[in-house]
């Protein structure tokens, strides 16, 4: 296999790895906002209200991210590729998912926050219970997604430190060298 399939390979690894992952936030999105929405109805105690009422809008938030993905799998698809733009998207995507971890660490402690509000505001104690419930579960399920594609990635990283292991410039030109 020469240098141009090679990579062509490895990014549309990269694609299906991105295309299961918003598959599976897709799932969680919708899940989150149908039962969300039918516990917020179906709910007696004002805590659960709010928790599924805080989680059909995490779904409706976590579909539409998904819906974004989708669109970008799709045009990433159709580019043509050379090695530094399909490098430059896989160093992209490794980026925005550390960014997201810490986002969803952020998630976790403010929805713990929040739930250490209940019990000492005795304004609306069932709102900062239930809104941090959800928060917290959410948070929980996006750091362990963001997780599992980060590892995925990962699982290829070793691949492209091949590539560039193998290429190499002189004064004159850039040559790729496959030892077998």
């Amino acid at each position: 296999m020469n240098l141009r399939d090679t990579v062509k390979e490895y990014n549309k690894q990269r694609l299906i790895i991105n295309l299961k992952g918003m598959q599976v936030l897709t799932g969680w999105g919708i899940a989150n906002t149908a039962v969300g929405a039918a516990g917020y109805f179906a709910a007696k105690d004002d805590q659960w209200k709010y928790f599924h009422g805080m989680n059909a809008a995490w779904g409706i938030v976590n579909t539409g991210i998904a819906a974004y993905g989708f669109s970008r799998i799709k045009n990433q698809a159709r580019e043509r590729v050379d090695f530094n733009k399909a490098y430059n998207h896989y160093k992209q995507d490794k980026k925005v998912l550390l960014v997201n971890m810490g986002l969803d660490v952020a998630y976790i402690a403010g929805g713990y926050y929040l739930m250490n509000l209940g019990t000492t505001d005795h304004n609306n104690p069932q709102l900062y219970l239930g809104f941090g419930r959800s928060i917290m579960i959410q948070g929980a399920f996006l750091l362990a997604f963001d997780n599992i594609l980060l590892l995925s990635h990962n699982k290829y990283s070793g691949h492209w430190a091949t590539i560039l292991d193998e290429m190499r410039f002189t004064g004159n030109g850039f040559s790729y060298v496959h030892t077998f």
